[in-house]
Order: structure tokens, then C-alpha cells, then sequence
């Protein structure tokens, strides 16, 4: 029977709404330790974990700081336009455009932009940041992880939870692949089960053979092709 274990890290959307980068990365890195923990607590060979997002954030690294700036801080060399030092994490738009200021934006010189109530600028006044448009990541660990590679809709993702997971219109199909897969463990086991089965050697020797000769005849279709 599948079971399925939904984790939301949706503290980290509400930072990114409020332009406040310090906390959607300490949200992030909760949500990590929520991801070891569960990965700790099942086994790779019969859990499937994919850890994924349903959008991004109008959110950017800007400028060229150094190796080693503290990513909170402001970038090494100030901006060629107003000659004023800018944060390397910016938003496009959100709360963090500020009106009050005659030259269009804060001067941070005298600013602690690390500290965990700063409000990142942004360009585009806004009360809440808006989603991004591009594609966001999937990662995947565990049986049936080969089916999250690529770019694909995201309505897919579902759809391949419940493929590997044998329900849904495919329940049936995905059942009688699996009993045929356990029947060939059980005739042709790998070594470190042969003593909890008994099966006919004949026969697997028969299906290896099978397999070794097709994949020769393969082989010398592809040399007749390329000659």
C-alpha cells in the first residue's frame, strides 16, 4: 500500500513576499533539515522522495561581489550610475522600494543589511513581491527517480507520483509489472539471495543466454548499418 507525506516550506514563500531575504534562507535551511531528517528516517530502496517548489520569486543576485562577501552584504564596488553601494540579493519588485528618498533609493553605507529584519530594495513598489516565471528545480531520490529528468509541465508531477506508486488509472498496468519483476527475482536471483529462493537454474541460464545473444545480434546490426 502507498502512503504518501506532504511537507510544505511555506515560510519561506511569505519571506520572499516581504522582501526579506535574511529569513527565506533561514526558512530554507529549516526545510533542509526537515528533507535529512526524512531522509534518515525511510530507506532509499522502497521511499521515493522529490523535493520540488510550485514557483520562484521575482528574486536576483545582482552584481559581481568577491568570493567570500557575505551574501546579505552589499556588492565590492558601488553602483556607476549613483555611486551608492547596493545589496547583492534584490528583488524586482515588493515592499522594499522606498519613496522617500530624493535620489530614488536608500543609500546603505551606514546600513546593517544583515540583519535578519532588513528589507532587501527592490525596483517596483509593490506591498507583496510577485512570483517569477521561470522554471524551478525537482529533485528526486529513490525508486522511480529516473522519472523526474528533464523539463516537463508541472501538472506532471503528480501524475509520475502516482505511476510510481501503483494507484491511479495505471494501478492495474504498474501491478503486473511488479508481480512480473518479483517473478524474475525469484527464478533468477542475484547471489546474495539464492539461499531464500529456490528456482531452476535452467532457466535462468536460458534467460542470460537470451540476453547475451541479443545484445551481440544488436551489436552486429549496428556495425552492418554503419557499413
Amino acid at each position: 500500500m502507498a502512503r504518501f507525506i506532504g511537507l510544505s516550506g511555506g515560510r519561506i514563500d511569505h519571506s520572499h513576499h516581504f522582501n526579506n531575504a535574511h529569513r527565506a534562507l533561514v526558512d530554507t535551511l529549516a526545510f533542509e533539515d526537515a528533507v535529512i531528517a526524512a531522509l534518515e528516517m525511510t530507506r532509499s530502496d522502497d521511499t521515493l522522495m522529490v523535493v520540488t517548489s510550485d514557483h520562484s520569486h521575482v528574486f536576483a543576485f545582482g552584481g559581481y561581489p568577491k568570493r567570500g562577501n557575505p551574501i546579505f552584504g552589499v556588492d565590492d564596488k558601488p553602483s556607476d550610475v549613483d555611486n551608492m553601494p547596493y545589496t547583492t540579493l534584490l528583488y524586482a519588485n515588493g515592499p522594499g522600494y522606498n519613496h522617500n528618498f530624493p535620489s530614488g533609493r536608500e543609500n546603505l553605507t551606514s546600513v546593517n543589511t544583515e540583519d535578519k529584519n532588513f528589507i532587501q530594495q527592490s525596483a517596483v513598489p509593490r506591498r507583496w513581491d510577485s512570483h517569477g516565471g521561470e522554471d524551478v528545480p525537482v529533485y528526486a531520490h529513490g525508486p522511480m527517480a529516473h522519472l523526474f529528468r528533464g523539463v516537463f509541465e508541472q501538472t506532471y508531477v503528480p501524475h509520475a507520483l502516482a505511476f510510481a506508486s501503483c494507484i491511479g488509472p495505471q494501478r492495474d498496468d504498474c501491478e503486473r509489472r511488479r508481480q512480473s519483476y518479483h517473478r524474475q527475482l525469484i527464478e533468477c536471483p542475484s547471489p546474495h539471495i539464492v539461499e531464500e529462493h529456490a528456482y531452476s537454474a535452467a532457466n535462468c541460464e536460458t534467460s542470460r543466454w537470451y540476453i547475451v545473444i541479443t545484445y551481440c545480434l544488436s551489436l552486429l546490426l549496428m556495425k552492418y548499418k554503419r557499413t
